[in-house]
């Protein structure tokens, strides 16, 4: 817990709009587990995505935050603590960058899926990629080291590359429909070295992985 203390605001702030393709037209009900202070939920909610919105968030600061964004906000641990019974079903349920700082993520992901996600609604899933230059290469030479936000971002507990990922999704008897890489748009480095390379390195330019999944 006390390595998040030293992130800074934006951390918990950022709207993640990367997600907005993968969204479907229309939900009735939204969850976003680990929702920050409630921008994303707040986004989806400004543009009639949805008609409900409930976040759950593990820092209280955040949670405070989010409060005037969010219709329902859940202050808890998603690993520890119960949810209410009251909480229901959702149409669609955001897991974004939350995963891999759990300490088992294959569970909590079954779990939610099983109990929270309605008969043929949707789950969007962000992850970092292990498999990326930026962590591949210095290992070569035995470089290993925690930094304060990234892929090697101290408060991730669990790695995953393109496969290990899928069969996360998979393991929670989800369907994968969609999923997108990110750091390979053309206006970046990576973009176009991915283009000039014919996409041979497309694993090792890609930063995080997002999937649009069903259950």
């Amino acid at each position: 817990m006390n390595l998040y203390v030293s992130k800074k605001q934006d951390y918990f702030s950022a709207v993640r709009y990367e997600i907005l393709e993968l969204i479907p037209k229309f939900s009735r009900r939204v969850l976003e587990v680990g929702c920050g202070s409630g921008q994303t939920l707040e986004m989806i909610k400004n543009k009639k995505l949805c008609s409900e919105t409930v976040g759950i968030e593990l820092f209280e600061e955040a949670a405070d935050a989010a409060r005037c964004r969010v219709d329902v906000i859940h202050c808890l641990d998603i690993e520890k603590d119960q949810l209410p019974e009251t909480i229901g079903k959702f149409d669609l349920i955001l897991l974004l960058d939350v995963l891999e700082h759990l300490v088992d993520p294959w569970t909590i992901l079954k779990k939610i899926t099983d109990l929270y996600l309605s008969e043929g609604g949707k789950i969007i899933v962000s992850l970092p990629n292990a498999q990326h230059f930026s962590l591949v290469f210095p290992l070569l030479f035995g470089s290993f080291r925690y930094t304060d936000k990234g892929i090697l971002d101290k408060t991730h507990l669990r790695f995953f590359t393109k496969s290990s990922s899928a069969d996360l999704l998979t393991g929670a008897l989800l369907k994968i429909e969609t999923m997108k890489p990110t750091s390979l748009g053309i206006h970046l480095n990576s973009g176009k070295l991915n283009a000039i390379t014919f996409g041979i390195f497309a694993n090792l330019l890609t930063s995080q992985y997002v999937y649009l999944a069903s259950k």
